[in-house]
């Protein structure tokens, strides 16, 4: 680092790289809050699936309890239903499956942008901490500079 003139503010050289992360990192954060949205919604029509299959169960079953069927098609067609829900729910558990898939590889995406956001932002205090000690020694020899012309003037 080329020694800073007294009197001059720190400046990052690096200051538009760290702004163009910061901006990858919010960009990824919002591709990471749909992905999430989309899992959360798919998880949810898997519930739905899932609990409408339980409920025609229920009902088939509760046919089966009655006693005696006197309508036959009826349950048949019932059958045909859970076998399409079952159908129904298979796929939907895919689209799960799938979308857990992107979620996690957007996250990994996600992390990816923030550690090179961090680094950027350590680098900066590095350089920030160095600019402050350079300006340290700089004032330090400022102030031995007159506290030596003040001790000649006593001298003479």
């Amino acid at each position: 680092m080329a020694a800073p003139k007294p009197g001059k503010k720190f400046k990052y050289d690096l200051d538009s790289v760290l702004k163009v992360r910061g901006i990858k990192e919010k960009k990824e954060q919002e591709k990471f809050a749909e992905k999430q949205q989309e899992y959360l919604t798919e998880k949810q029509k898997e519930e739905e699936i899932k609990d409408e299959k339980h409920g025609k169960e229920e009902e088939l079953r509760g046919v089966f309890k009655r006693g005696p069927i006197s309508d036959f098609d009826k349950v048949l067609r019932r059958k045909a239903h859970l076998e399409v829900l079952k159908t129904d729910l298979d796929q939907q558990i895919e689209k799960v499956l799938d979308s857990s898939k992107k979620l996690e590889e957007q996250r990994a995406h996600l992390v990816e942008a923030m550690k090179d956001k961090k680094i950027m932002e350590k680098h900066r205090e590095r350089k920030l901490d160095e600019y402050n000690k350079v300006m340290r020694d700089l004032e330090m020899k400022f102030m031995d500079e007159i506290a030596t012309q003040r001790f000649k003037r006593k001298e003479d």
